[in-house]
């Protein structure tokens, strides 16, 4: 058991040691858009390429539908036989002069018997195969929009990512700036106490200030360091993601009328339309089938042994119709029945319902957009105000009128609107490229 561990511990330690150079040896690739950041990932994501996979099966499903319209097959069979002892028959004996009501024994047949046969055959009439072809090709149309919505929900959530990393950035930026602040007002309290204007509690004070400041920049750069290795695995990790817009860049409000996606309605009406089909295929499998059938067959006959050169060659073939037919009493048959058409039932109240929720959902993207807009200028009202209360403030400490507690207070309650300033510009850039994703499809 110790040797396992021991094992595991120089296991962990090779990872710690090269994971800088693992990381260090990914390509860095900078993005200056979130178009860039989808159009990559479209590019890369392996999922994207299974959709092509799965657009190849519904096409192979359809084309199948329609081989199974006309079920063509060709049985074809051989055997050779060798009648080591042949049944004995008792036929009358009067058929060869003999007494009436006694019988003789007679051994009928070859030793040697050798068959080929091939039999052609088809469905002529297959309502049920048939109605099979519509289906699959429903079916097809499901999935290609099926792969719709991944592709908008992968873009949904890269455009999340995008968000939290510029917001992150953006917050660290103000964290910088404030420490620098925070710096200065350590220094101002140290040349007081120094000077012992000052208790050492003010000193402990702005040194908790700064280090509480420190940290919220740590914990700032571990969460875009997170968010990174989040969008680096939508591009399969095979490179670094830097992203260089500025969260500034959004500071400003476009006119959008409409956010209008029908993806999920369209899915559920697909879904819909399969269910109906699938309940109208299993009432038409109850139907009959008429067919083509035939029959070539090739037989050599010898006492002598297989194939003998002076064995004779039978042939004999058949072509004709066959109509089979399952009376409707199969169990399973009846019940497939009665349970797709409850499907089918589910899936149309199943559209119902999200066609208005759709409209609902579609609607309050637009209010969202409007919302984050609206707080956006009260948030910058407010760290304008704070922003100004702050420099009073430490003006006034400065002057030595004003205790240390209310410039530190002050300070937090800045960064807090200055913070507050950033998320609000992420709201509306993550809210602004959600309808716009939306509208794309």
């Amino acid at each position: 058991m110790k040797k396992l561990v021991n094992i595991h511990k120089h296991k962990l330690l090779i990872v710690i040691l090269f994971l800088p150079f693992m990381v260090w040896s990914q390509e860095k690739k900078e993005f200056h858009t979130l178009d860039e950041v989808l159009a990559f990932a479209k590019e890369k994501k392996v999922s994207f390429r299974n959709d092509i996979i799965q657009q190849n099966l519904a096409e192979l499903t359809r084309k199948t539908a329609v081989g199974n319209a006309f079920n063509p097959r060709i049985p074809v069979s051989a055997q050779v036989i060798d009648n080591m002892n042949l049944q004995t028959n008792y036929i009358p004996a009067e058929v060869f002069g003999g007494l009436p009501g006694s019988f003789r024994e007679i051994t009928m047949g070859l030793q040697y018997v050798s068959t080929f046969s091939i039999q052609p055959q088809f469905d002529i009439i297959n309502l049920g195969n048939i109605s099979r072809i519509k289906l699959a090709k429903t079916n097809q149309e499901l999935v290609a929009n099926q792969q719709k919505i991944n592709e908008w929900t992968i873009y949904d959530q890269l455009n999340g990512i995008y968000f939290n990393i510029l917001s992150f950035q953006g917050q660290q930026q103000m964290v910088e700036q404030n420490i620098v602040i925070a710096k200065q007002i350590l220094t101002i309290v140290n040349n007081r106490f120094e000077e012992g204007l000052v208790r050492k509690q003010d000193v402990n004070e702005a040194e908790v200030n700064l280090i509480r400041l420190q940290d919220q920049l740590s914990q700032l750069q571990f969460n875009i360091q997170i968010q990174q290795q989040n969008l680096a695995l939508f591009f399969e990790n095979e490179v670094n993601p830097i992203l260089n817009q500025n969260i500034r860049d959004f500071d400003h409000k476009q006119i959008l009328t409409e956010a209008n996606n029908n993806l999920w309605v369209n899915h559920y009406q697909l879904r819909e339309k399969v269910a109906e089909q699938e309940w109208k295929a299993a009432q038409k499998q109850q139907l009959p089938v008429l067919g083509f059938v035939s029959s070539f067959n090739w037989q050599n006959l010898s006492n002598e042994s297989f194939f003998h050169p002076n064995s004779n060659w039978i042939r004999y073939n058949y072509v004709g119709l066959r109509l089979s037919w399952d009376l409707p009493t199969t169990v399973s048959k009846y019940s497939a029945v009665k349970e797709k058409k409850m499907q089918w039932q589910m899936a149309e109240n199943d559209r119902i319902h999200f066609l208005r929720e759709n409209e609902t959902r579609n609607s309050n993207l637009l209010v969202e957009y409007e919302k984050t807009s609206s707080q956006l200028e009260n948030f910058k009202k407010i760290q304008t105000l704070k922003e100004d209360t702050y420099q009073k403030y430490f003006d006034q400490y400065q002057e030595n009128i004003l205790p240390l507690d209310k410039l530190l207070t002050a300070q937090t309650d800045m960064l807090l609107s200055q913070l507050n300033v950033i998320t609000a510009l992420a709201g509306i850039g993550f809210s602004e490229n959600k309808i716009i994703i939306n509208n794309k499809f």
